[in-house]
């Protein structure tokens, strides 16, 4: 095992950074640690930012199935993710048959487990009637689990980044230009757009939607440095609803619900504590533009803050698919109900939603973490001690295979649903 460095800067204070500047500590309570993002924490623009996100273990591919039990034990037994974890159950009905599969990947662990298959008609007799209503055409058999559920996402992460600024993690406000290179290519830090100039002894991306623009306006005629394909920035549109204290009471009681039929295929959860009901449209877009510099053509979020934010800058026509989203799922019980704010989540996607955690080949010094793949905010809790074991050269085979710099493997994966297969620029009211 090889010393640890004497500092580590890690660019982007997501899921992906905050966890691995805990686990750096956990490692070595001494460990010199700076946290670098654009905004005061949490990072508005980050996917991590949220209302709330699914915690669940449910997966098609078992690799997966064990990490996330392994993270789910933390929501419910660590004291600093524990207050906003909410075990209300997760719903699924698909075209795929997903749910036995799910099931058999949870026997084959030989975990106990207490998901099952039930009738359409067994499901809508649950819940209070929520789902009477619901547009099931066509569906068999439904999966549930009552051992899943959500986390209130940025008031975790925000108690997360506090716990560590706490601990002596030096979080620093500002935008990052680019990486910095010395004479061999070896990586020495990062300038800010404020003119700060940031070195440490490694740097670790953690940019999300944002890593291959960063890489190609640092090194722009070098093509070893750049993404070429391994991730793709993709976006979803997500709304929520402000419910009445009653409307509330009537929806506390529907669990995390995924709708995978027809033309829906989205998500939604049972409120927050401040009256949120959020829709997810689970239907991703790329956003392709020109990169002068480095002559690619790459998918970057949109330039405005508004498109990466809660706002109402939105194109119709993805207004109008999550209002479709929400109809299908409740019927009647939504009629007149009002989208108060939408936001389109931007997050890295690789080809077969395996992460990228791993050190760069062609920089010494410079480390990648990151393609959170839209199903990577449920591992806050651990997915930091995976990172600090890719740096001391302590991931299994397995681990390396999944997440290494050329992991190539095209289609399919834990989360494949989400690749993209449309542009921004094709969405009706797009301009």
């Amino acid at each position: 095992m090889s010393s640890p460095p004497k500092s580590t800067l890690i660019v982007g204070s997501g899921i992906f950074g905050t966890s691995t500047a805990l686990h750096l500590l956990n490692a070595d309570p001494s460990a010199t640690v700076t946290l670098v993002d654009r905004t005061p924490f949490p990072c508005p623009y980050a996917a991590s930012h949220d209302v709330n996100k699914i915690v669940r273990a449910d997966y098609g591919d078992i690799f997966y199935v064990a990490l996330a039990l392994e993270a789910q034990d933390s929501w419910r037994q660590n004291p600093l993710y524990k207050p906003y974890y909410h075990e209300t159950g997760m719903m699924v009905i698909d075209k795929v048959g997903l749910g036995p599969k799910i099931i058999q990947n949870y026997k084959d662990l030989g975990v106990d487990f207490a998901a099952e298959m039930v009738s359409p008609e067994e499901a809508r007799s649950r819940f209070n009637g929520m789902y009477q209503d619901a547009d099931w055409t066509d569906v068999k058999e439904v999966f549930w689990n009552p051992r899943s559920g959500w986390a209130e996402a940025t008031t975790a992460l925000g108690k997360t980044i506090e716990a560590i600024v706490e601990r002596g993690v030096t979080y620093v406000e500002a935008t990052v230009s680019n990486l910095l290179f010395n004479e061999n290519g070896d990586c020495l830090g990062v300038n800010t757009e404020d003119g700060k100039r940031i070195e440490a002894d490694q740097v670790i991306l953690c940019t999300g939607a944002q890593t291959a623009k960063l890489l190609a306006d640092s090194a722009p005629h070098r093509k070893e440095i750049q993404i070429d394909g391994r991730m793709v920035a993709a976006g979803v549109v997500e709304a929520f609803v402000r419910l009445s204290p009653e409307q509330k009471k009537r929806f506390d009681s529907v669990p995390v619900f995924v709708h995978e039929m027809g033309n829906v295929l989205g998500e939604t959860m049972p409120p927050t504590p401040d009256n949120l009901l959020k829709f997810c449209r689970d239907f991703s877009f790329t956003h392709k533009t020109h990169h002068a510099a480095s002559g690619q053509t790459i998918s970057v979020p949109p330039l405005s803050p508004s498109q990466s934010t809660w706002s109402q800058d939105v194109p119709q026509g993805l207004k109008d698919e999550i209002r479709e989203v929400m109809t299908r799922m409740y019927g009647r019980e939504v009629e007149g109900f009002k989208f108060e704010s939408y936001r389109m989540c931007w997050d890295a996607v690789t080809s077969d939603q395996n992460w990228l955690i791993s050190a760069h080949p062609h920089s010494r010094n410079l480390y990648i973490a990151t393609a959170g793949s839209f199903h990577g905010w449920k591992f806050l809790p651990i997915i930091g001690g995976y990172i600090v074991k890719m740096l001391r050269g302590e991931l299994s085979e397995e681990q390396r295979r999944r997440w290494g710099w050329d992991n190539r493997n095209d289609g399919g994966g834990a989360h494949e649903r989400l690749l993209p297969k449309r542009d921004l620029h094709d969405i009706k009211g797009y301009e």
